[in-house]
């Protein structure tokens, strides 16, 4: 065998390796993109369940801010009127206290109940229609008649005084009660306040979570496409390649037949020439004549 043959021979023997090293690394590759592919699958997926869990979290977080809004409203309107009603309470409590002291004022200047005075003025007025009195007399009855019914006026006020006084210790109690009543309230909205606060940086938290994860599932959801098309352009690459071998390897097998068939005519024509040689030989035969010519048995 020439040197020639055996390049051409030890060539198909390194590309027929090269080409099932090159299908098995497509073979690898299409597994590896299958396999990378249920991954996408599954990333999607759980991205879309994170993207649908973070729409329900937003929506119950931006629920909460109203809520918290409507509590927070709620309870600066309970503080206020508190505020006004104690300023009310105060103002109340200082017009008690005048109302209080002038009655005591009063009540002290009368000894005498009303009933005994009017009764008096009745007998002044009496002893005035009824008796004949001297100018100094009748005067002195005036004088007393007009003591008198300034008292009975000094004790109606008294009198007024204190209906008043307990009218307003009335609306105080019943201020103090209202404003006992908000307090209450004021409390019981205010820890509502806090639970809702709460709530909301819980919610808060939960979507800076999910909103990273989502995220991080995204970037990684990238990263398998990329993975994928990487794939795809090693396997078409390859694919390129192993038709570029297929072909050279075509090519080469002919040149092996090729060679060998033309090693064959040199060896046949060689005999041909030699068997011509010895006395015997007369004249060739058509196949002889072909091959001394060169041309194979197929032609």
């Amino acid at each position: 065998m020439n040197n020639s043959l055996r390049e051409l021979e030890e060539r198909a023997e390194s590309i027929a390796r090269e080409l099932h090293e090159v299908r098995e690394t497509i073979k690898t590759l299409k597994e590896k993109r299958l396999k990378l592919i249920g991954e996408l699958e599954d990333i999607r997926k759980k991205r879309n369940t994170l993207l649908e869990n973070l729409r329900k979290i937003k929506s119950k977080f931006k629920q909460s801010l109203e809520e918290r809004k409507a509590l927070l409203a709620e309870f600066k309107k309970l503080v206020e009127e508190r505020r006004s009603l104690i300023d009310e309470l105060r103002a109340i409590r200082e017009l008690m206290q005048n109302k209080k002291n002038t009655y005591q004022t009063l009540i002290q200047e009368i000894r005498v109940p009303l009933s005994t005075i009017k009764h008096k003025v009745e007998e002044l007025e009496w002893r005035l229609q009824t008796n004949i009195l001297t100018l100094e007399e009748e005067k002195e009855i005036i004088r007393k008649i007009q003591a008198y019914n300034s008292l009975i006026k000094r004790v109606l006020s008294a009198k007024k005084e204190r209906e008043e006084y307990l009218e307003l210790h009335a609306f105080y109690l019943s201020l103090k009660t209202r404003i006992s009543e908000l307090t209450s309230k004021i409390s019981i909205v205010k820890k509502l306040l806090n639970e809702k606060s709460g709530e909301v940086g819980e919610l808060k938290n939960r979507i800076n979570a999910c909103l990273s994860e989502y995220i991080s599932v995204k970037n990684l959801l990238e990263n398998k496409k990329k993975e994928i098309s990487e794939c795809d352009n090693n396997i078409v690459l390859l694919t390129s390649k192993l038709t570029a071998l297929r072909q050279e390897y075509n090519n080469i097998v002919t040149s092996i037949a090729k060679e060998k068939e033309r090693a064959l005519l040199e060896f046949k024509r060689r005999g041909i020439v030699t068997r011509a040689s010895e006395p015997s030989k007369k004249r060739y035969s058509l196949e002889e004549l072909k091959i001394l010519h060169g041309v194979s048995e197929e032609e």
